[in-house]
């Protein structure tokens, strides 16, 4: 089953039998309340490849059906889900770990590896934030450098 994460326009590839080029490819398509769709037309784009644009809607599953030259082919299924404002943005801002977001980890992990640091030798280490006005990390450690406690600020 083709997976398609979003409803709106998505290119949808044909390949005709034996890679047949000058094939009239058509098909028709049933949304999730199984509407049958207007006969949709292909266009051929190299050496048997064909493509449609088709606007999917609604979510759910959608039947399809194949034809070249008015003879049915094959038959496609897709699934389309609810994932229309999925943006790195929203990727980022969600819970990765624990009640930490990625953006807050990627922040805590940029102070540990390029941020400046103090306290190396002592029983307090200090991770500092790129513009160097709050620490992000501070650990607590043994005389062997153990951490024993950490306090982390990825805000």
């Amino acid at each position: 089953m083709a997976e398609l994460y979003a409803t709106g326009v998505s290119r949808i590839l044909y390949k005709a039998e034996g890679f047949a080029t000058g094939k009239t490819v058509t098909g028709y398509f049933w949304n999730p309340s199984l509407t049958k769709s207007a006969l949709q037309t292909f266009t051929e784009l190299e050496q048997g490849l064909y493509y449609l644009d088709y606007d999917f809607t609604v979510t759910g599953t959608y039947l399809s059906l194949f034809y070249e030259n008015s003879v049915a082919k094959a038959s496609g299924v897709f699934r389309v889900t609810a994932l229309n404002d999925i943006s790195v943005a929203n990727i980022i801002a969600g819970i990765a770990d624990g009640s930490y977001d990625l953006q807050e980890m990627l922040r805590l992990m940029f102070a540990a590896l390029v941020g400046k640091s103090s306290g190396g030798g002592s029983d307090t280490l200090k991770f500092r934030n790129s513009a160097d006005n709050k620490n992000r990390i501070s650990a607590t450690v043994d005389s062997n450098g153990n951490r024993t406690a950490v306090t982390l600020d990825g805000s």
